[in-house]
């Protein structure tokens, strides 16, 4: 990829996180009231922020990516916020997720997905016993992540074939 397709897919990624971010906090604001939504826009915006600064063969963006969601979704259940990581977060997570399964080595590529595997796990986990985990957050970040995890390996494959 060269430089000026990578800048204006950051470009275009970033004003995608941008506006999530903005219509997510607008939606809690309503919803549940009060400054909840400060919650889910920090973790959105520090997962944002490492998506943009993935690269090839960097562990470092997806891991602390990972760490950035397990936290928040710990986080939202024990302090009673909304259900977390929130839609900007798993958007992010699925960049750094796909990222990862691309260019990293085969060994850290699956420790990726298995993290990005554990994230949406512990997601379901703190969605119970309501609606015996189906809400809008379990699925969303279950569906990021299979199309992360599908589209790192199309990618992958297609780079060593030419």
């Amino acid at each position: 990829m060269d430089t000026t397709h990578r800048t204006v897919t950051n470009v275009v990624l970033g004003l995608v996180f941008v506006v999530g971010l903005g219509l997510t906090a607008y939606l809690i604001a309503g919803s549940w009231g009060s400054l909840y939504w400060l919650f889910d826009c920090v973790a959105g915006v520090v997962a944002g922020v490492l998506a943009l600064l993935r690269g090839p063969r960097r562990t470092w963006p997806a891991a602390s990516g990972l760490a950035v969601a397990a936290v928040a979704a710990v986080v939202a259940r024990v302090a009673d916020l909304p259900q977390e990581p929130g839609p900007v977060t798993a958007l992010a997570l699925a960049v750094l997720v796909g990222a990862g399964v691309r260019t990293l080595p085969g060994p850290q590529a699956a420790a990726i997905a298995a993290g990005g595997f554990t994230v949406v796990v512990g997601t379901w986990l703190t969605a119970l016993p309501d609606a015996m985990g189906f809400t809008a957050v379990t699925v969303l970040n279950t569906v990021t992540w299979l199309v992360a995890v599908a589209l790192g390996i199309t990618l992958r494959a297609v780079g060593r074939a030419s």
